[in-house]
Formats: structure tokens, sequence, C-alpha cells
């Protein structure tokens, strides 16, 4: 077919973010690639790409072109690159926006992960808690904790994140451990939002409510984790964000036959119907990282 390899060049530069991100994964001079799809509009009679300084953009029937023709040329790459035995070449950028306490713990490491699997991936992280930033469809990958702003399409609940109470051993030394959440109102409590109050729930049912004016409130998990290691009291908050401090001592359970809350831990694929292999991928190793963090459905 005339001006196969112009599409497959036209597709690239859509699913990397611009003419030098696809310049650099097909190592091609980005002079030559924008000749190349400036052709193929002048053969085709119409623009496939609005081209500024600061964002290129499809327009109308660049969009129709690269829906025909994205799913057919993905296909062909991954087959070829399956013959070849290319799994571990896999290049190109990945655009991901996470609210900023899941990129700051638990998104940072996993990237770390996946990216000695597949050292030749590149990404770019939007951390962001304004839910209208989250959901731009110029991002590849969202991932999102609670309830969804809105009705999402192609939201995928992944489980819940589970949520515990840690304070430093320091703190429990000088003030004791509790045993039972009633024995909580003789302590400092650091509560992070969204919870003002705490319900806990024990593994054979019982319930247990602990309302009580805190020592500190925040609204970011990491300043709660740090004002804990800071020996400022008992704190309530996702597992994934006290992991680094359990690791290195700083922080230790507290009442760990006790549920502290779950929030829902949603991931949303822009175009998934289009989605490159590299995404794909991340997509499942997110999956199976998140089980130790949650309860998965």
């Amino acid at each position: 077919m005339k001006h196969l390899e112009e599409f497959y060049l036209f597709v690239k530069v859509i699913q990397e973010g611009g003419f030098s991100h696809a310049a650099a994964a097909l190592d091609m001079p980005t002079a030559t690639i924008s000749r190349r799809i400036t052709q193929l509009e002048e053969h085709l009679g119409y623009p496939l790409l609005q081209r500024t300084t600061r964002k290129l953009r499809l327009t109308d029937e660049g969009l129709r072109y690269y829906q025909r023709m994205c799913r057919p040329l993905q296909e062909l790459e991954q087959a070829t690159g399956e013959i070849r035995g290319e799994g571990q070449d896999l290049c190109g950028l990945i655009k991901i926006a996470s609210p900023i306490s899941v990129s700051n713990t638990l998104l940072i490491e996993l990237l770390a992960d996946f990216s000695r699997a597949y050292p030749r991936i590149r990404f770019e992280l939007e951390q962001t808690n304004d839910h209208h930033r989250l959901f731009d469809a110029e991002w590849d990958l969202v991932l999102f904790n609670g309830d969804l702003p809105k009705q999402v399409p192609h939201a995928q609940l992944l489980g819940q994140i589970d949520y515990a109470l840690y304070a430093s051993p320091l703190y429990l030394q000088q003030f004791g451990t509790p045993n039972h959440p009633g024995q909580l109102a003789e302590h400092a409590l650091i509560y992070c939002w969204p919870y003002s109050s705490w319900q806990l729930r024990k593994r054979d049912g019982e319930h247990a409510e602990v309302v009580q004016p805190g020592r500190l409130s925040v609204n970011q998990s990491p300043a709660a984790v740090l004002a804990a290691c800071n020996h400022l009291g008992i704190v309530n908050v996702p597992r994934h964000s006290a992991m680094p401090q359990l690791r290195s001592g700083q922080l230790v359970p507290v009442l760990p036959d006790w549920q502290a809350g779950q929030r829902d831990f949603q991931l949303l694929v822009n175009n998934p119907a289009f989605i490159p292999l590299r995404v794909t991928l991340l997509v499942d190793f997110i999956k199976r990282h998140l089980r130790q963090y949650s309860t998965t459905q």
C-alpha cells in the first residue's frame, strides 16, 4: 500500500506525544518525520495535524485516520516484535496523571520497578489534585483514589486501598501501645483527609468509631506520615503511604487486627481501543503490584 510508512509515522507521532518524541523512539531525524507527514497530508488533500509551538492537535480528519490506522499498525508492530523476540526492547513515552499522594508513594516505586524490565520506556508524570487535569484526554493513563467525581468511561475499579494505624516506636514507648480502639482516647491522633473521624473494623466483625479532636489534621498523606515519624501521635493512612517508613523502622503498626478504612482505587486508560503495547504492559504491572496494598476485585 502506497504511503503505508507515512501512516505509520503519523500514528507514532500521536502515540509518542509529538514529533521529537517519535523521532527519539524511531531513531529518525525530526525533520524527516515532519516532512513525510506533510507529504502524506498533501497526498490526502487535507491536514491531519494542527501544529503550534506548544501543542500538537489532531484535526477531525486526522482523528478519523488515527482511529482507523492505529489498531492494524499496532498489531503489525506487536506481531513483528514477538517474532523477533523484542519484548524487552519496547520503547516510547507513557503519559501519566496521578494525585500527588499516590505519585509520591506508590507510583514512583512502581515505575522504578517497571523500568528495570523495560529500560527504554520513558514516562511523563503529571502530579495534580485538580480533577479537571486528571481527566484530560491527553494522558495515556490516569490513577485515581476515591470516588470518581463524575461518570468516566473506561475507568477500571482495581480494588480498595486499605488504611491502617501507625506510630513511631518512640511515641509508643512514651505513651504506651493501645490494645483496643477504646484506648485511643488517651492518645494524640493525626487526621488525614478524607477522614475527620475513624471507623475501625476488626476481622471478626467488631466495629469501633473514633471521634475526638486530633493533635494535627492535614490533607496529604506524606505530611501525615512525616508527622508520625516525628512522634506527634498515631496516624491513619493508606498502607502504601507508610511502607517505606515501616521497612526502615521509623513506624510500626498500631492495632494491626483492625482495618482503619478503605478507598476505591481506579485506573483510567484513555482510548482503550488504541492502547500501545507499552501501556498495556504497565497497566498489567500496576494490577499485580497493587495486590500487596489493597483488597482487590
